[in-house]
């Protein structure tokens, strides 16, 4: 049995995006010196614009093929992917043609995002609410920043689940998607008229990209933070994704954990 770990997840243009990552990889390298890992982007928008830059990197599925000629036999592809959104369900499908045999692997098994059922909204929901020591929840607000999902209903349903979990534990918190019309002009609206006057952006992402650097946290206008600031309340972005946090990294480790466990059975 020759095994490999291949890491997937949405991916980013912007360096910054690369602490996180190189998070998991080192807990992963430490945790399984014996197995290889590598790592892949599953947005091909993402890999389209660092083509266009001069970098090109393979796909999941061109690293699964290279992995196969190499002479890997069983392979974890771990999803870095907040919810089983559509880059989750393109992972799937690639590992539904390793089982056709046209990708040739004795086994290939794919690793859950952060997200997948009711215990875990809860799980997390916990865990953010107490991330930031700083914050006094009772006089301070939190906006999670989320991605949203365009095309996977289920996705979006795990979203709204999340929403409503966090914001029942604490009345000051709220979730936005960042591909939702008009989201942050109404939590914005709210915040301001519960009497709030500061406010903490954290995004709800693997990695702090450009979602995180500009649509986040950006200078320009229609930011999430000076859309808030608008408002007459201080903003506090924080500017890493959730997986340069060990918390986060480690439940994605869990996740790997248990995909090996499966892919030894």
């Amino acid at each position: 049995m020759k095994k490999a770990i291949l890491f997937a997840a949405h991916g980013s243009k912007n360096r910054a995006a690369s602490s996180a990552m190189g998070n998991i990889l080192k807990m992963a390298k430490e945790a399984h010196p014996d197995i290889p890992v590598y790592s892949a982007f599953t947005s091909g928008h993402v890999l389209k614009k660092l083509r266009e830059k001069g970098q090109k990197l393979p796909t999941v599925k061109q690293n699964l093929e290279n992995l196969s000629v190499e002479g890997f036999t069983h392979v974890v592809v771990q999803s870095l992917h907040v919810i089983p959104g559509t880059e989750f369900t393109n992972i799937t499908r690639l590992l539904g043609r390793v089982e056709k045999g046209e990708i040739e692997f004795e086994k290939a098994v794919v690793g859950e995002p952060l997200l997948t059922n009711d215990q875990e909204i809860d799980e997390i929901s916990d865990i953010i609410l107490n991330l930031l020591e700083e914050r006094d929840p009772q006089n301070e607000a939190l906006i999670l920043v989320a991605h949203g999902s365009k095309y996977s209903d289920s996705g979006n349903s795990l979203y709204d689940k999340f929403k409503e979990v966090l914001e029942a534990k604490d009345e000051n918190a709220y979730l936005g998607k960042l591909n939702a019309e008009g989201g942050i002009e109404e939590i914005s609206d709210r915040i301001k008229e519960s009497g709030i006057k500061k406010a903490y952006l954290l995004p709800l992402l693997f990695g702090a990209g450009n979602h995180v650097k500009k649509d986040m946290a950006g200078e320009q206008k229609d930011s999430w933070m000076n859309i808030v600031a608008s408002r007459g309340i201080e903003t506090v972005p924080v500017a890493k994704g959730i997986g340069e946090f060990d918390v986060f990294a480690q439940r994605w480790m869990d996740k790997l954990e248990k995909a090996i466990k499966q892919l030894e059975e």
